[in-house]
C-alpha cells in the first residue's frame, strides 16, 4: 500500500488531499531586473516577431508599448500590450551579462517600445566587429510612450520592490557589442527624477572631474570600474574594442550627448560617481 501511494504523481496527491502551507523565509522574487528595449520595427511587425514563431531564433517580451503615429497601429489611443505573464520567462535578452550574472531572461521583465531606430555596420563588418564601423539613426520617443513606460515601471516597482536602481537596464547595457537600444534619446534621467532607476549626482561628478582634470585613470582602472558597475569587460589594459563598446553602453544610458565610446573626462567622472553612489565603497 505504501509503495502504491509513493507512485501516485505528486500533483494528483496534492489535488486530492489537504495542503499545509508554511511560508519559508528562504525565498525571493524571480524578478531581479527590468530590461528596456526599442523594437526597430513598426507595431504590426513587432507583434508578429514577439508572438509568433519565425525563421530566426524565437523572441518575446512581457510588454509592448505601441507608437501612436504608427500606421500599423489602428487604435485611437495607446494601449499597453502584454504577451507573457511576469511569472514566466520571456525571450528578450538573448546572450546577456550584467554585474556577474548571465542569461538574464531567467530573472528579468522585458519591455519593448515601438521605435524604428536603425543601426548598420559598414560593408564587410558586423555590428560587433568595430565601433567605428557602426552607424545608428536614433529616433525620439513620444511623450505618451514615456508616460506609459513610467506608469508601467511604477507598477513593477510596487510588485518587486527589491529591484536595485542600477538593475533597471537598457538592452545595450547587457549586450554591449550587439545592441544599442533603447538608445541615447530614451530619458533615463527623467525616469530617475520619477523615482525609477539610477542616475549620478552632479556635485559628485564635478568633484571627480576636478580630481581627474590633470590625468585620467589608467585603462586598467577604467576596465575595473566598468566591470564593477556591471558591464562585461575583459581586463586587458588596452582600450580595445570591447572596452570602447562598454564605454559607449554607459554613455548611451548616462551621457547621451556623446556616445563615441571614448573615455573622456566627463564619462570617467560619471562612471566613478555611479560607483560611489550605487556600488558601495571607494571606486577603483
Amino acid at each position: 500500500m505504501r509503495l502504491a501511494q509513493l507512485l501516485i504523481p505528486p500533483l494528483l496527491l496534492a489535488a486530492c488531499s489537504d495542503v499545509v502551507y508554511i511560508e519559508s523565509t528562504n525565498q525571493n522574487s524571480r524578478v531581479d531586473y527590468v530590461v528596456i528595449h526599442a523594437t526597430s520595427e513598426n507595431f504590426a511587425e513587432s507583434v508578429r516577431l514577439l508572438t509568433q514563431r519565425n525563421d530566426t531564433p524565437p523572441v518575446s517580451s512581457h510588454y509592448l508599448i505601441p507608437a501612436e503615429n504608427d500606421p500599423t497601429y489602428h487604435r485611437n489611443r495607446l494601449l499597453l500590450h502584454q504577451f507573457v505573464d511576469e511569472k514566466e520567462r520571456a525571450w528578450h535578452a538573448g546572450r546577456s551579462y550584467w554585474a556577474g550574472e548571465t542569461a538574464l531572461n531567467d530573472r528579468s521583465i522585458g519591455i519593448e517600445i515601438v521605435n524604428e531606430f536603425d543601426c548598420e555596420a559598414a560593408p564587410g563588418t558586423t555590428l560587433d566587429s568595430s565601433l567605428d564601423s557602426l552607424t545608428c539613426d536614433f529616433l525620439p520617443f513620444s511623450e505618451a510612450q514615456i508616460e506609459m513606460t513610467i506608469e508601467l515601471l511604477r507598477e513593477i516597482q510596487q510588485r518587486y520592490p527589491g529591484i536595485d536602481p542600477l538593475d533597471y537596464l537598457a538592452h545595450s547595457d547587457i549586450a554591449i557589442m550587439r545592441r544599442s537600444d533603447p538608445g541615447p534619446l530614451f530619458p533615463w534621467k527623467r525616469l530617475y527624477e520619477e523615482g525609477i532607476g539610477a542616475w549620478y549626482d552632479e556635485e559628485t561628478r564635478s568633484r571627480y572631474e576636478s580630481d581627474f582634470g590633470s590625468q585620467l585613470p589608467s585603462i586598467e582602472r577604467l576596465q575595473d570600474a566598468l566591470l564593477r558597475l556591471g558591464y562585461l569587460v575583459e581586463p586587458t589594459g588596452e582600450l580595445d574594442n570591447q572596452t570602447r563598446f562598454a564605454v559607449r553602453a554607459m554613455q548611451l544610458r548616462f551621457r547621451p550627448a556623446d556616445i563615441s565610446g571614448e573615455p573622456d573626462l566627463e564619462t570617467v567622472a560619471i562612471l566613478w560617481s555611479l560607483l560611489e553612489k550605487y556600488r558601495r565603497g571607494n571606486p577603483p
